[in-house]
Parts: C-alpha cells; sequence; structure tokens
C-alpha cells in the first residue's frame, strides 16, 4: 500500500482534522461578534451554562463544559473582574463554590444568546431539515460516547 498517496494517510481527511477545522472557523465567529461585548467565546460559553443554572457548582460547570478547573478559575477571574459573575461559598459544603450570574450580565444575555442562535440557524440552513436532525443526533452520539 502506497502511504504517501493513500486518502487515509492525509490528515485533511480525518474526522477529527474536520471537526476542528469546523470549531475554529464557529470560534472565529464568534469572536468577531462577542468583541462587541468584551467578551470571548470560552466566556461566552461559561455564561450560556451558567444561565441555564444559575448558582451552579464550580466543579459542574467545569465538567459540563469540559475544562480542567485551572482554566475555568483563570476565565471566572476575569469575568469576575468584568462584574460579569460572582463566585460565593456553597452553604451547605464549604469547600465548593457556586457561580452566579450578575445583573451586568442578565442584561446582555439576551442578546448575546441571540448571536448563538443565528449561527444555529446559517449551519442549519446548509441542511435539510431531516439531515439537521441526523448531524444534531451524530454530534450529540460523539459527545455522549
Amino acid at each position: 500500500m502506497d502511504l504517501v498517496n493513500s486518502s487515509s494517510s492525509r490528515p485533511s481527511k480525518y474526522i477529527c482534522y474536520k471537526l476542528s477545522r469546523v470549531m475554529r472557523k464557529v470560534h472565529r465567529y464568534y469572536e468577531a461578534k462577542l468583541s462587541f461585548y468584551g467578551i470571548t467565546p470560552s466566556q461566552f460559553y461559561v455564561l450560556s451554562a451558567v444561565w441555564e443554572n444559575d448558582g451552579v457548582k464550580f466543579k459542574d460547570l467545569a465538567k459540563s463544559l469540559e475544562m480542567d478547573g485551572s482554566t475555568l478559575t483563570s476565565i471566572l477571574d476575569r469575568m469576575e473582574r468584568q462584574d460579569l459573575l460572582e463566585r460565593r461559598n456553597d452553604p451547605e459544603d464549604r469547600r465548593s463554590l457556586l457561580i452566579f450570574l450578575k445583573e451586568k450580565a442578565i442584561q446582555n444575555i439576551a442578546e448575546i444568546t441571540r448571536l448563538a442562535e443565528t449561527l444555529n440557524q446559517e449551519i442549519k440552513e446548509c441542511f435539510s431539515d431531516e439531515e439537521f436532525a441526523t448531524f444534531e443526533r451524530v454530534l450529540d452520539k460523539l459527545f455522549l460516547d
């Protein structure tokens, strides 16, 4: 077998390569749109997760975002300085922190989530309804397995 000319030996043919390129494109979209609000895509993901579960435990937030604790801590530090969220001690477990949105984040969350909805719609328009449903199932399967 000629490995140099084999399509399976080309990194551009690997699923992980294609997924990475798509995510970089999504990341650039968010960078451009979110800069108006002074936040990064990573901060957007944190805001969205806390919006869905205000008062979430730090460890649960890290797990839901697939982030290690030190990375999340760094993002939360910046977001606290921006007055977007706050960390509070968990009254039921002093070792645990709870994360809450602050008023500044709450005021902008509707506009910010519309950006995600717009991108979602743009992606959806690339597919038929059936293809998009399949696409979502495949993404869910990749994530859950």
